[in-house]
């Protein structure tokens, strides 16, 4: 029985290898026959047709050719030559060794996690040539420039009400040095789509101060509406807070709640930071404003004594931490907290944690852009009002716990 199964899938890989044969030569005789067809038009006439007038140009042999087919493999065409060499395919692609839909895999390959040496060692295996590294990173330049596009893309007549802001640090290569730069992300939400949206990734010298000032202007360059944005949802970044407001005059800024708690926690010894935690979610949860103020006060009494420096961090950013209570309740959960940009900088990390230098600065900007695309794919079936329960349940469950 063994015998037989064993026999039975020689003889399919067989009929595969066979199979893929007779297409790849299928596919050869098809795209000489429309070379053949183009030197045709180029020439006036066909292969045994006089010149209706005298012409110094005719047919003049062939030249071989490879070329690289997504899904069936390498092909070896007869390109034909005319005398005067002025022929030029419209099909084939020039100077390149595969048509555009193998180089957008190939640069998927890269963009999606691969190192340009893996990218051309599976190419290789699977395709029959293999690229080098510098191949490969000029298929990546050529198939990028969707990538380009949509990070310059216009916002003209886009109003974005919640804006939310961050940067990471990646190891960047250039004029031939490898240094630490910080790409500053802005992402956007409006009331309308319910969902998230990359708009802006800048990058920039962690020592210039007013880093976040170009990233405000580069949106305001492609015509963002300024005027719509009502919310600034951010961390304790120095400066942010003020450029943020001199770029957006109708916007408040809400500060990330996670990052407070954490920042008071590092204040509190170990043994009382689980209850000073669970008496700051009272705050952070209140099921209104004047709640959570009143859970304040409780958390203060209770704890300014023996750690002030931790009810301090909550004190002097209350009237922030506290803002998303003005909007609409089915938004509280988001804008709690930095969450979302953090979600996306996590995949910007995931993506290049294998990379010890992600490359030079177009190289970085097309790998963010790539996950940043990918990203807004995932959010695009998660709208945000899905998860609007969230804060209330929590708010009932500290509640209960506080009773």
């Amino acid at each position: 029985m063994n015998s037989i199964s064993v026999e039975s899938d020689n003889f399919n890989e067989t009929q595969r290898k066979s199979l893929m044969r007779m297409l790849l030569e299928r596919a050869r005789r098809w795209i000489d026959g429309l070379l053949q067809a183009e030197m045709t038009e180029h020439l006036g006439r066909g292969s045994h047709e006089k010149a209706k007038e005298l012409t110094p140009n005719y047919r003049n042999g062939y030249r071989p050719r490879k070329l690289n087919l997504l899904g069936l493999g390498q092909v070896e065409l007869r390109v034909p030559r005319d005398r005067l060499g002025t022929f030029r395919s419209a099909l084939l692609p020039e100077r390149r060794g595969q048509d555009e839909e193998f180089e957008a895999f190939v640069a998927e390959c890269f963009l999606a996690g691969l190192s340009t040496r893996d990218v051309g060692r599976v190419v290789g295996k699977h395709f029959g040539t293999r690229y080098d590294s510098k191949q490969v990173s000029r298929i990546v330049a050529r198939a990028s420039a969707e990538l380009d596009a949509w990070r310059e893309r216009s916002l003209e007549g886009r109003r974005f009400k919640f804006l939310f802001c961050d940067g990471a640090w990646f190891r960047v290569r250039i004029g031939g040095r490898v240094s630490r730069q910080s790409f500053c992300a802005v992402l956007g939400m409006s009331e309308e789509m319910e969902t998230f949206e990359v708009l802006g990734l800048t990058m920039g010298d962690r020592e210039k101060s007013d880093l976040w000032s170009d990233v405000f202007g580069d949106l305001a360059r492609r015509g963002l509406d300024m005027e719509a944005v009502e919310l600034g949802i951010m961390d304790g970044l120095p400066g942010l807070e003020e450029t943020f407001r001199s770029w957006f005059p109708r916007a408040q800024t809400q500060r990330c709640q996670a990052h407070a708690k954490g920042n008071a926690l590092r204040r509190v010894r170990k043994a009382d930071r689980e209850a000073f935690g669970a008496d700051v979610n009272r705050v952070f949860y209140g099921r209104t404003e004047a709640e959570a103020r009143k859970s304040f006060h409780e958390l203060e009494g209770r704890w300014r004594g023996r750690f002030p420096g931790a009810v301090q961090v909550i004190e002097r950013d209350l009237d922030s931490l506290l803002r998303f209570h003005q909007f609409h309740p089915t938004y509280w959960a988001t804008l709690r907290t930095t969450n979302p940009i953090e979600r996306l900088n996590k995949e910007f990390k995931r993506r290049t944690r294998a990379m010890e230098v992600t490359g030079g600065e177009l190289s970085t900007y097309r790998i963010l852009t790539y996950v940043a695309m990918t990203m807004e794919y995932e959010w695009s079936f998660h709208p945000v009002t899905q998860w609007s329960h969230v804060y209330m349940q929590l708010s009932e469950l500290y509640t209960q716990k506080a009773a």
